[in-house]
Formats: C-alpha cells, structure tokens, sequence
C-alpha cells in the first residue's frame, strides 16, 4: 500500500490523512466532508488507483456519484483533454451516510 502524501494533500487545501487513514477510508473521508475526488488528484497525492477504490467502496454499499470529465492537472495546474474518473457525494448522500453509520462501541 502506498501512502498518501500529507504535504501535498494539504497544499490542495485538502484535510491531512490521520495515522490510521487508509487509502479508501481518506477517499471516503474527503467524499463525506463534500470534496470532490478525481483521478488526477488521486495520483498527485499518492494514490494511484482511484477506479479500485470505487469498486471497493461500491461493494461495501457506500453511495456517491461517478462521473468521467475533464480534471485540472494539479502538477501542471493545466486540464489535459482526457477523462478521468470524478466521484463525490451529494448533500442527500452524505446525510445518508452519516445517519445509517454505526456507532462506536465503547468498552465496558
């Protein structure tokens, strides 16, 4: 597993990942705090296979929208003529989430 690169997260304005944040649960972290998620800033921050996460996170039933659009390189800060891979979650999606998330259990 490769790590994601805290500097650059937070030079996108992006949350630092905490210590125990993989990939998928960064992925899905910024997708409840309303950013949107793309191919190409996956790549900038050390994530290099967004689409594996998306099938992952499907399968676990998590809900968001993917779309395939043009994307800001955020190295060139140009936007390169190829699709990439968009997902993010609506404000209806992320309610949903938040209500249907287990709560922590506590030791007793």
């Amino acid at each position: 597993m490769s790590m994601i690169l805290k500097g650059k997260c937070i030079r996108l304005g992006l949350p630092a990942p905490k210590v125990y944040d993989t990939q998928k649960s960064y992925i899905k972290r910024l997708m409840i705090m309303g950013h949107k998620v793309n191919t190409r800033l996956c790549r900038f921050i050390g994530i290099a296979n967004l689409h594996s996460i998306i099938s992952s996170l499907k399968k676990k039933g998590v809900v968001f929208v993917t779309e395939h659009g043009l994307a800001k390189c955020p190295e060139t800060n140009e936007i390169p003529p190829y699709h990439v891979d968009i997902i993010y979650m609506t404000q209806e999606q992320i309610r949903h989430h938040l209500k249907i998330k287990p709560e922590p259990t506590t030791a007793k």
